[in-house]
């Protein structure tokens, strides 16, 4: 058996870069405490700005990068990503591959509990896995079957009866399971985090009607007080029965209470936090006159931006006109001014594309078509020439000011071809994401490559359910291409998605438009954020992608 640990040469170094130091929470001393009265532990309640309103958290949920950062509170994963971009264990005390990939034996850490009392073991995990591959439906609630988790497994092992079942999903012990997959996946314990979507819940959770909209019951630092109540607020309570402790060995988490509420405009999360009405704001680099406001102007905050390794692109839906069309896939592609873009709406806090893919991840290949305005408006003369009709778009937006304000600017770059351009009516994030999955509109803008793995951005790159432009149907062999390459890609066959990526580029199917990092925006006196320990060592940052530990976060 192969040992993976933190030291393997299967993943790709990443470095965030990032770091707070830590600190325990502070105790409250009064005046009096010359009669030495015991004071009571003052509590710690912490508020969480985010972008995004409530949405599902069970298996087959689709929620954005908001939602995600709020449920790792509760919900954890069997592997996490560290500060270096290895992948190691976290709910999994170890995991071993056959040379070929194949074969995954997994051994769970053990002493583990959710918070209605069941243990985190084998068997329960074995639950879980099926409701990742939606294949029992008693296991998966009254969510959507195959969103986000289920396609991270789709190629990698079917499962269409309890037979097969048994035999490629064993339980070995009370804490060891394994899974035999169809292909080799190299990569596969990434797929066991899937920035941070496969989440681990109890046998009652996921059999509840409820879960994921008023239920999730997970092994976190915290639980769920209240959810789907209010579509702004989600309130989160302490895991007095945690299974972290630091490493003074004080129980965690140090919060009392988390709440988190969605802010959907910049400016207004900004003036919650310089006044102090909240504690952490998470923004995105779209929202570059509110960053700008707190590097030059809220002297009581501090502003954290995460490495830049996350694309934005936009995914064009090959199935239906206008963009089955590759001459108004290249119109609308050589009309996005991607430098002013950065400059209008990010004001210098991100960066223009320049490759479908960030510098730090696997499908990096330069070769993408960027701005040219003469050229647009060549291509939008051709393609009325082809079609014998004018090319008009339609661009969906999420329920944010600053979605709004992307799109309101998108269309003047495509007006500025003669394009005729309007903006659908807003919708959540979450319904946004899954009528992008049901090809229910000519492009999505969605950021799915980030970091230093391929295997996020492949749930819409190979056969699915859920790829957003379609080209399983129009263009299978492409798809065949990326599954082919991810069967074989390792720290040493970089080249592997090559081919894959010069098709995709060359017909302009996807195209990026910026590239950014997250930015955390904290008062004062919040700690305990950033770089956190990790059970066998090293550290998690957050930051990145499902990267948030709200165990140690504190204030004083």
């Amino acid at each position: 058996m192969k040992q993976t640990s933190t030291k393997s040469g299967l993943f790709r170094k990443l470095s965030i870069g990032l770091g707070l130091a830590l600190a325990v929470s502070t105790i409250g001393v009064s005046a009096s405490s010359a009669k030495s009265v015991p004071q009571a532990k003052k509590a710690i309640n912490l508020v969480v700005m985010l972008a995004e309103k409530d949405s599902g958290w069970c298996t087959q949920d689709s929620p954005g990068g908001g939602q995600i950062a709020a449920s790792t509170a509760v919900l954890e994963t069997l592997t996490m990503i560290n500060d270096k971009g290895v992948m190691v264990p976290w709910l999994a005390k170890a995991f071993t591959s056959t040379p070929d990939f194949k074969t995954w034996t997994i051994e769970l850490r053990q002493g583990i509990y959710y918070t209605d009392g069941e243990e985190l073991t084998a068997k329960n995990v074995q639950t879980n896995f099926a409701a990742l591959l939606g294949i029992m439906p008693a296991f998966y609630g009254a969510g959507p079957k195959g969103s986000l988790p289920a396609v991270a497994w789709q190629g990698a092992m079917k499962v269409t009866t309890a037979a097969e079942w048994v035999t490629k999903v064993k339980v070995l012990g009370t804490h060891t399971i394994s899974l035999t997959l169809d292909n080799p996946r190299p990569m596969f314990p990434y797929q066991l985090w899937t920035s941070g979507r496969v989440r681990m819940m109890s046998t009652a959770s996921l059999k509840s009607a409820t879960c994921g909209t008023t239920t999730a019951v997970g092994t976190g630092p915290f639980m769920i007080k209240s959810k789907g109540v209010d579509p702004f607020v989600t309130e989160l309570v302490r895991n007095p029965n945690y299974w972290r402790k630091d490493k003074a060995g004080v129980q965690l988490p140090y919060a009392d209470t988390l709440t988190f509420k969605a802010i959907l405009d910049a400016g207004q999360e900004v003036n919650a936090l310089a006044k102090g009405q909240t504690d952490i704001g998470l923004l995105g680099a779209t929202s570059g006159t509110q960053i700008n406001r707190v590097k030059q102007k809220q002297k009581n905050l501090i502003l954290i931006e995460g490495k830049r390794d996350v694309n934005w692109t936009f995914h064009f839906n090959t199935t239906a006109a206008p963009f089955n069309s590759q001459t108004a896939r290249e119109a609308f592609a050589y009309a996005f001014d991607r430098v002013s873009y950065a400059k209008i709406l990010c004001k210098g806090n991100c960066s223009a594309a320049t490759s479908v893919a960030p510098p730090t991840h696997p499908l990096y290949f330069p070769g993408m078509i960027t701005f040219d305005l003469a050229k647009a408006k060549e291509k939008v003369a051709k393609y009325k020439t082809e079609t014998g009709k004018d090319l008009e778009v339609s661009l969906p937006i999420a329920d944010s000011t600053e979605s709004a304000a992307s799109g309101a600017l998108t269309c003047d770059f495509m007006k500025a071809a003669g394009i005729a351009c309007t903006l659908m009516a807003p919708v959540t994030s979450t319904a946004y994401i899954l009528r992008g999955f049901g090809l229910k509109q000519q492009l999505t803008n969605f950021n799915v490559l980030s970091g230093p793995y391929a295997e996020f951005g492949l749930l819409f790159l190979t056969k699915t359910d859920l790829e957003l432009s379609g080209f399983r149907f129009t263009n299978p062999a492409l798809a065949q291409c990326f599954k082919d390459a991810q069967m074989v890609y390792t720290a040493t066959n970089t080249g592997a998605y090559k081919p894959c990526m010069e098709e995709l580029q060359g017909k302009t199917i996807w195209n990026s438009t910026y590239t950014e990092g997250n930015f955390i925006v904290t008062g004062k006196t919040v700690t305990g954020l950033m770089k956190t320990p990790l059970p066998d060592g090293g550290f998690r940052s957050a930051g990145g992608p499902g990267g948030w530990d709200w165990a140690y976060t504190t204030k004083a």
